[in-house]
């Protein structure tokens, strides 16, 4: 290897190294701005489980009407609802009137699809996400790229920040890594 060819190599590998530092800066950015809005009204709810108060935190919603039913995406086929209902801190009269769980996600995309058939299936236009922040701006695309014509309010549960300790940077560097391949697949399917 030359002496040109090795500068050419060291640009390269900084100006990547710059491109992720800065995406990164902007996702956790835009991330932070999914703060929850006490305001916000739908005709339904969806949550995507997953991480700390998510459940708890769309539950709430719902009990104060901010929508009128409530998707539990990606529930774990084991567990009963009446031991989620008691971990989310609701009742199992709101669950039965008007809770919905979903078994069939395991991932983000599978949340995806599960709340596209679940929003069709009910005539929804309006759905308030639950998720945290950090997965938000994912969550928001893959949920867009199922149901186009369906309007979602985002209501970020707020995570640990990336710079409160090692397993929170590794968790948002990962998700981030997972929104920028989900951007591009979306930006060139749109091509």
């Amino acid at each position: 290897m030359d002496m040109s060819s090795g500068r050419f190599l060291r640009l390269t590998a900084f100006i990547l190294l710059t491109a992720f530092v800065v995406g990164f800066a902007l996702f956790v950015r835009q991330a932070r701005t999914f703060t929850p809005d006490l305001t916000v009204n739908a005709e339904a709810i969806v949550v995507l489980t997953g991480g700390p108060n998510r459940v708890s935190t769309a539950t709430a919603l719902l009990r104060d009407g901010s929508g009128d039913r409530l998707l539990i995406s990606g529930v774990n086929p084991d567990s009963p609802p009446a031991d989620i209902a008691a971990a989310a801190g609701a009742s199992e009269d709101l669950f039965a009137c008007c809770v919905d769980i979903g078994l069939q996600a395991a991932d983000t995309i599978g949340n995806a699809a599960e709340t596209a058939a679940w929003a069709r299936s009910h005539g929804y236009d309006h759905l308030i996400v639950v998720t945290s922040d950090y997965h938000m701006p994912r969550a928001l695309l893959e949920l867009q790229a199922a149901m186009p014509d369906v309007r979602l309010s985002a209501y970020g549960v707020p995570a640990p920040a990336p710079w409160s300790g090692g397993h929170e940077a590794r968790r948002w560097m990962v998700e981030y890594v997972k929104y920028a391949a989900v951007y591009g697949r979306e930006r060139f399917r749109t091509l």
